[in-house]
């Protein structure tokens, strides 16, 4: 996989095409109604989840809630209430999205195991359809590529992983030394911590792949 990344990454683009995305940020001052607005990159989108079974798609819309906060709004100069807005502007070629399972709460600790229903084949990204992207000239379509599960609790848990051929379509669990093929179907687990997408095309999927055997 590094090395397949590290060809991709030598095509046609500095890697912060393919690595990084843009959050946009709208602060709203309530009393005289300025709006700041501020971009910031992100490697990873980190988001929430709940009690009860949920789909990426709500988990991503709850982490982009808006929220009122104490500002001082740099027109009016007044301490007081605003309204934070935070929605992506730009999406990385692969996306890794991590789900929050790890709870701290002082001294306690836990494991949140809710089923988060996850688009295993295609995972179209746009305006239009989504309500947290932002920018009107922005969409992909992602696939996933692969997943990180935890099992176990805090204390003894253990990571197993599942990737997706590149070449064949053809999924792969992997835990330890141990590969064995495995059905799409058996993707979605409770268990699912990290999710890999990319949106290269299959075809470009195929061509880093030959090159990859080449250089190896």
């Amino acid at each position: 996989l590094s090395l397949s990344l590290s060809l991709s990454l030598s095509l046609t683009h500095s890697p912060s095409v393919y690595l990084q995305g843009q959050y946009r940020s709208i602060t709203s001052c309530t009393t005289c109604g300025f709006e700041s607005v501020t971009f910031d990159t992100f490697m990873y989108l980190t988001v929430p989840v709940g009690s009860s079974r949920t789909t990426l798609d709500t988990c991503i819309k709850n982490f982009c809630q808006s929220e009122r906060i104490e500002w001082r709004c740099s027109k009016c100069k007044k301490m007081g209430k605003a309204i934070k807005e935070l929605t992506v502007w730009r999406l990385p070629v692969l996306l890794v999205v991590i789900i929050k399972r790890f709870s701290y709460t002082g001294m306690w600790r836990d494991k949140i195991s809710t089923l988060v229903d996850f688009p295993v084949g295609e995972f179209p990204v746009a305006k239009a359809t989504t309500s947290w992207m932002s920018n009107p000239e922005e969409g992909r379509k992602y696939r996933l590529y692969g997943v990180t599960n935890h099992t176990g609790t805090l204390d003894g848990g253990h990571y197993v992983a599942a990737a997706r051929n590149p070449l064949t379509g053809d999924w792969f669990n992997y835990d330890d030394h141990v590969i064995r093929p495995m059905r799409a179907d058996q993707i979605k687990k409770k268990d699912a911590y990290l999710l890999f997408y990319t949106s290269c095309p299959a075809h470009q999927d195929q061509e880093l792949l030959r090159k990859l055997h080449r250089v190896s």
